[in-house]
């Protein structure tokens, strides 16, 4: 019996208060003995209950208001997140367009300084393998462009065209060794060839130990060959050392243009000198 009354004394308590407030509701007497007494029994037994009932009411608007909010916070974010990626986007392509605008305004400029007529390209494509150096360029035969026409940047002298396409050229750089040019030290005029290495250096070949070179030395082309006009920045001397051979100077040469960034270039498509070197070529 015990075991009845522990197992089931929730509902037994809820019987027993449902009993209760049905005879207070149908019995007659009043007073203190009466109903009043009574309400305030019930009142003292439910009150807890309610408060009880209330208060996980009000936890469970207030978790559910929570996660409503939360949801909103959510897509909030995400919508923030999409428009600062877009932005970041748009403000990419705007750096991207001004960094186009200022550096074909410098060509516009240079082609303008070297009085010989010429077409601006597009690098669109590089070739690194081994000793090779080639790119790849954006205009080709539709265009007037011919094997062997000089290839610029207002740094210096990129390379020539060895194979013509209708509407792509191929360009031999000056860092290939297949590629010689006829170059002047311009401090002193003394004269050498230089030749491409294979990677991002040339070699100022034919110089004697008792020539005058020093490191920082700027080389020019000297024009002879028809191919690259007169007084067009080659390279910068950037190491001197005895030769092997106790006659010939070992003379390192960094390429005036950076023929690791190219991006637009000119092709010189008259073979017509300079009237004098520019000096601005080097950057």
């Amino acid at each position: 019996m015990t075991n009845f009354l522990k197992k089931h004394q929730l509902i037994i308590a809820s019987a027993f208060l449902c009993l209760l407030a049905l005879h207070i509701a149908s019995t007659n007497i009043k007073g203190i003995g009466g109903t009043i007494i009574a309400a305030r029994v019930v009142s003292a037994v439910t009150s807890p209950l309610q408060t009880g009932i209330t208060y996980t009411m009000e936890e469970i608007r207030t978790i559910w208001a929570s996660y409503i909010y939360l949801i909103s916070v959510n897509k909030e974010n995400e919508i923030l997140k999409t428009d600062t990626a877009r932005l970041k986007e748009e403000n990419n392509q705007l750096k991207e367009a001004l960094l186009l605008n200022e550096r074909l305004k410098g060509l516009l400029a240079f082609k303008q300084d070297i009085r010989t007529t010429s077409v601006a390209a597009q690098v669109v494509g590089i070739e690194s393998a081994g000793w090779i150096r080639t790119v790849t360029i954006n205009r080709g035969a539709s265009d007037g462009i011919r094997r062997d026409m000089a290839v610029i940047t207002p740094s210096g002298i990129v390379g020539r065209i060895i194979d013509v396409q209708p509407a792509t050229s191929k360009a031999l750089l000056v860092t290939d060794p297949r590629c010689a040019i006829d170059v002047i030290v311009q401090r002193n005029r003394i004269k050498g060839i230089a030749e491409g290495k294979g990677a991002d250096r040339l070699a100022l070949k034919y110089v004697r130990h008792e020539d005058d070179i020093q490191v920082g030395d700027i080389l020019v082309s000297s024009g002879l060959g028809g191919i690259f006009p007169k007084g067009m920045v080659v390279g910068e001397v950037v190491r001197v050392e005895k030769g092997d051979d106790n006659f010939f100077m070992t003379i390192e040469v960094k390429p005036g243009a950076d023929l690791r960034r190219l991006e637009e270039v000119l092709i010189i498509t008259q073979n017509l000198s300079l009237i004098s070197p520019l000096p601005h070529l080097m950057q």
